[in-house]
This record gives structure tokens, sequence and C-alpha cells, in this order.
């Protein structure tokens, strides 16, 4: 165990398991041509795509000038709907990707604690931490 990481967790205690909780995300982003985008999709960018809404649209031109994508983030697919939707109706090519990223979350059965890290590396460090010591882990199904 990673002597940082003792604070945290350090598997002396009986009773803990990694419980496995399998999220489905979706990976969405805007192709355009080879060129970059059109002055059409440029200006539906700005009417529908969250950080370029505030934006001056010459900024919003240098920004997007040839790319011939943009990542529009990890969502959870009720989000990832509404904002496809949105693009969808701005005439925009989206690409979606489904993304299976299983999540991990330190419990002890024994007491019904669960460690919460905040810290999304940190907890990818101590749960990474606990597999390599051979913690249990319960598949949590929805």
């Amino acid at each position: 165990m990673t002597v940082h990481l003792k604070y945290l967790w350090d598997g002396s205690q009986p009773g803990w398991v990694l419980k496995r909780f399998c999220g489905n995300y979706v990976d969405l982003s805007l192709a355009f041509p080879t060129t970059g985008p059109s002055t059409r999709e440029l200006m539906a960018v700005r009417r529908t795509v969250a950080p370029y809404t505030a934006l001056p649209v010459h900024e919003v031109v240098t920004q997007l000038r040839g790319q011939e994508s943009l990542l529009l983030g990890r969502f959870e697919p009720k989000e990832a709907r509404l904002v496809a939707a949105a693009c969808r109706r701005e005439d925009l090519n989206l690409v979606e990707s489904i993304v299976d990223a299983p999540e991990f979350l330190p419990m002890n059965e024994l007491t019904g604690v669960a460690l919460i890290i905040e810290d999304d590396l940190l907890a990818e460090h101590v749960c990474t931490e606990a597999l390599l010591h051979g913690i249990p882990v319960r598949q949590v199904e929805f």
C-alpha cells in the first residue's frame, strides 16, 4: 500500500469490499468537414454548445476554424439525449459513443461504512491499491 493512501484505507480492518457499479456514459462530439465547420455550423455551435454560447462570434470562429471535430464531453444517458437533441435540431453532425465505465466504492460490509472520496484521481488510486491487495469485488446491479 502506498504510504500516502494509508490514511484513507490500509486494508487492516476486516469487511472491506469494493462495490462495482457499471455506468453507461455517452461521449458526444461534433464532426466537421476536413476544412473545418461552415459558417452555418459555427453559428449552430454558438447557439447550442454551452461554452460557446457566451462567446463573441469572432472567438467562436477563431477557436473552431479548421477543426475537424469538437468534443462535447462525457454525459450520463439522460443528459446526453438532451444535448444530442439540441445538436440534431441544429442539423449538426453528431457522433455518439457509448462508454461502459465501471466505478468502484470502497465499503465495509461489517460496519456499513462507505469510503467516499471526492477527488476522482485519488479515489482511483485507492481502488487500484485495494484491487492489487485482493479486496473482494461485489457487482451492484441496477
